[in-house]
């Protein structure tokens, strides 16, 4: 099942699908969860009907420069479904109400089709790249490193004997607006932009699947955050966002991994932009999510600590590599 043209055009936008903005100042107007139940049994589709290894004439073809890229996009991708198909479960067994907990039952299996796609794609059409660039190359996620540990704990947490109601909301932070709502948003938005600049056709179609999908999870835990507000969590729900900054800024900087740039200027002076542009994406989108969910008075706050988390992950890299980050290099 293909997307709509509707949704193709607002995911190339970043906007989640059905989610209507409010006046400034005031929460958004959002899609409950048997909407998005019900949304989810219209928007079916098969890894086996996008064929990943159709795009094999076309990645054989490719520079190893844009091979490293996708691979190392890819991997993070991969390894960020992996992560969240392993820790929904607590989410979905100690939800605030019966269709919380229906709706996500449909994400859990939403999350390991994206396994599949990622992994099939990965072993299909980039093949022994791919390998190679994870063993010689040290593409290790930095997502796997900095963030799923954090995030494995915050939901382990929900399981434990004597939790409660503003630990799942923790959880849910980090899982659907932090994880899903910043990273993959942006992640997925910059790697679906290359695989249509480099007419990747099968991997543009799994891709805007994907995002598709993730539009329902975003939406669903932004509703579920604004019901916290309203509940008189939201102060749990304004930490849990701050404490998970520096963690997502790292991510998107990759200190762990060296990275350098085309030789030819602009080239490199486009890669910096779209590195720059990716952090800027991720910091809309927090601001964006703290209005929808009423708590736009926390923007300031927020917006001060994501540049500072960001800042502090480029002193990592420097640190690590002993010169500049890419971004810090044009200045």
């Amino acid at each position: 099942m293909t997307t709509d043209t509707t949704d193709v055009a607002r995911i190339a936008l970043g906007f989640v699908p059905d989610i209507t903005d409010a006046e400034p100042g005031r929460p958004a107007t959002l899609a409950t969860s048997a909407d998005l139940y019900l949304r989810w049994e219209r928007q079916q589709w098969q890894v086996g009907q996008v064929r990943p290894a159709r795009d094999l004439p076309v990645w054989s073809a490719l520079r190893p420069f844009f091979k490293a890229e996708l691979l190392a996009a890819l991997a993070e991708l991969e390894v960020g479904e992996v992560t969240v198909t392993h820790t929904l479960g607590s989410l979905v067994e100690r939800p605030p109400t019966d269709d919380d907990q229906i709706y996500l039952c449909t994400q859990l299996a939403d999350e390991a089709r994206h396994v599949r796609f990622f992994q099939t794609y990965l072993d299909d059409v980039c093949g022994a790249d791919a390998g190679r660039s994870r063993v010689e190359l040290d593409v290790a996620p930095d997502y796997e490193k900095v963030f799923a540990p954090m995030l494995t704990a915050a939901t382990g947490r929900v399981r434990e004997a004597d939790s409660d109601v503003a630990d799942w909301y923790r959880a849910l932070v980090q899982y659907h607006l932090v994880t899903e709502g910043m990273l993959a948003a942006t992640a997925l938005r910059t790697t679906r932009y290359l695989a249509r600049r480099l007419q990747l056709t099968a991997l543009d179609e799994g891709l805007t699947n994907v995002t598709r999908d993730e539009s329902r999870h975003v939406a669903f835990g932004l509703r579920a955050a604004q019901d916290g507000v309203a509940a008189g969590y939201g102060e749990v729900i304004r930490d849990a966002h701050l404490h998970a900054l520096d963690a997502a800024a790292q991510v998107l900087v990759r200190p762990s991994r060296r990275s350098t740039l085309p030789r030819i200027r602009m080239a490199a002076q486009s890669r910096r932009r779209q590195w720059q542009e990716q952090l800027d994406i991720a910091e809309d989108r927090l601001l964006k999510q703290l209005r929808m969910i009423g708590l736009a008075d926390a923007r300031p706050a927020a917006q001060a600590a994501w540049r500072a988390a960001v800042d502090s992950a480029l002193d990592l890299y420097e640190q690590r590599w002993g010169g500049p980050h890419p971004l810090r290099h044009a200045s």
